[in-house]
This record gives C-alpha cells, sequence and structure tokens, in this order.
C-alpha cells in the first residue's frame, strides 16, 4: 500500500472518530491512530501519545501525510481543561506537523464557536486560528449536531426519547440547529482530506436548518411517536448551569450559553468542495438502525 495515503486520526475511540478512521481504511487509506487513555480499534495502527506531550505527537505524525484531528474536551466542569486540551493540545500537534512536513492537516471543529459559547467555543476558536496562522496546509470544517452515530446527548438524546415514546424536555426551543447524519459527517471530513479545492478554507457544514422545538416535533412525526414536548425554564437551566461549577450535576456550566450563542451560517459551497450531500431530515430519521439509537 502507498505512503501517500497515510494519515494519523484523532479521537479514533469516539463515535465520529472510530467511523472516520473505519472509513478511510475502507477507502485504501493506511490508518495510524493517536491512543490516549481510550482504545481504538484493532484494525488500525496505534501510536500511544498524548496532546500535552509534544515528544509523543512527534512519533505520532512521522511519516504520515495527512491528519485528520478530532480528539478534544467536549464536557468539562473548568475551563482550563478545554484550553488544555482544545487550544493547547492542537496547537502542540500543529507545531509537530509543521516539524514533520505533513502534507494536509484537517481540523474537525464546530458550528459552537462564537465566543459568547463559553469556554469549551473560546477554546475551539483558538484552536482554529493557530492552524490557519500556520504553514502547514489545512483545511478546517466546522459540523453541526450530529445524528445516527449512536450517541446519548443533544439531538442523539431527543431521538432515543421519541422511540420509546417518552416525554422529551426542551430548554428554549427556538435556537436554530443544523442536525447532520453521521453518515454524511464522514463523506465530509473525507472530502476534507483529499478534495482539491478545499485547503485553506474553513467551511461550516450544516444538514436542514430549523428551530430546536421545530426538529423535536419532526423526529416525533417521523418516528411516528406519541412523545410529548415538556418545556424547561431557561432560569432554572442557568441557575443549574451556575452550580454545576461546584456540583455534578448532570448539566455542564457551558452547556446553556453554547446551545444559545451565534452560529455561523452554513457555507453555501460545502458540498460541492467536499463532495458529500446533506440527506434531508426526515429521510435521515427513516434510515436510522433503532438498535443504534435506542
Amino acid at each position: 500500500m502507498s505512503d501517500s495515503r497515510y494519515v494519523l486520526v484523532t479521537g479514533a475511540s469516539g463515535l465520529l472518530g472510530a467511523r472516520v478512521a473505519d472509513r478511510l481504511a475502507v477507502r485504501g487509506w493506511r490508518v495510524r491512530c493517536l491512543v490516549h487513555r481510550h482504545p481504538v480499534s484493532e484494525r488500525h495502527e496505534h501510536v500511544s501519545g498524548d496532546l500535552g506531550d509534544p515528544e509523543s505527537l512527534g512519533r505520532a505524525v512521522h511519516g504520515v501525510n495527512a491528519i485528520i484531528h478530532l480528539a478534544g474536551t467536549t464536557h468539562a466542569r473548568r475551563a482550563d481543561a478545554y484550553y488544555r486540551t482544545n487550544a493547547g493540545g492542537t496547537k502542540n500537534l500543529i507545531e509537530a506537523a509543521a516539524r514533520a512536513g505533513t502534507g494536509r492537516f484537517v481540523l474537525v471543529s464546530t458550528r459552537a464557536i462564537d465566543p459568547g459559547g463559553g469556554a469549551y467555543s473560546r477554546s475551539k476558536g483558538e484552536a482554529e486560528a493557530a492552524l490557519s496562522e500556520s504553514e502547514v496546509p489545512h483545511v478546517i470544517i466546522r459540523l453541526p449536531e450530529i445524528y445516527g452515530a449512536g450517541g446519548v446527548e443533544g439531538v442523539e438524546r431527543i431521538i432515543r426519547l421519541a422511540q420509546r415514546s417518552a416525554p422529551i424536555p426542551l430548554v428554549g426551543g427556538e435556537e436554530r440547529i443544523c442536525p447532520l447524519h453521521v453518515d454524511d459527517a464522514l463523506d465530509a471530513c473525507e472530502g476534507a482530506l483529499t478534495g482539491p479545492d478545499c485547503l485553506g478554507l474553513t467551511l461550516t457544514i450544516a444538514g436542514d436548518c430549523l428551530a430546536l422545538r421545530d426538529f423535536a416535533t419532526t423526529v416525533i412525526s417521523v418516528l411516528d411517536s406519541h412523545s410529548k414536548i415538556v418545556a424547561v425554564p431557561v432560569a432554572v437551566v442557568r441557575l443549574a448551569s451556575k452550580v454545576a461549577h461546584v456540583v455534578p450535576l448532570p448539566i455542564y456550566p457551558d452547556q446553556l450559553t453554547r446551545l444559545t450563542s451565534p452560529k455561523p451560517a452554513p457555507s453555501a459551497d460545502a458540498p460541492r468542495l467536499l463532495g458529500f450531500t446533506p440527506r434531508p431530515l426526515s429521510v435521515g430519521l427513516r434510515s436510522l438502525d433503532p438498535a443504534r439509537v435506542s
């Protein structure tokens, strides 16, 4: 197999990262996974390392000609945990890639990038800025809410509840989301590695965009569910978010601000540049395997 398609995948123990690694292997890529705390598939090469350890990252990037960086901290009670991994760790990996002469660095980022979204959003913004300002050939893709990967939070939680016809608690409801089927996200990630015209760009990916309440209503309708939407007062969640800094509540301090902060508009040319076609939400919901999300 030619090393011209040799990629390092970080975050390959996660729901999306594991699928990205498997997809690339099927497409003929030689896949190396950065392994930190959690195991990854034995089908791929492994290299032990830590985003906070530049020496280990040097070993991880040696010999590869592409990196797709999905690793990061998504939920933390302390802001420094986000900055240490999402900003500092990404900077370390960029520096390692620069020293190794890596041909393409794909940063998988988020639509929740506005500084008003809290420490998570600001840490991801720092990571994007570091890559944009570097000399490393790169592509940044900002993913929206992903469904169909078997997760238990966010839009996937709404789907799980609807499948059981259970009540669906909803905070707010007017916030705009752009849920994307996981297979379409995989197409976008692969396209970012191979697309000839996307180098140097930051592309915001999206499925059908709609209000959060409309998403829940659509899920209930498409899945023929008997769920009822239960409104949760924003003031209650805002208070819980403050307490969550010190008390291990089932909510994280920045979850509300992340949901309600402004989001960048989808990049109209992203499907063409990355070679993917987002499926309509109703089509994506009907394609779900209940065993994976219930």
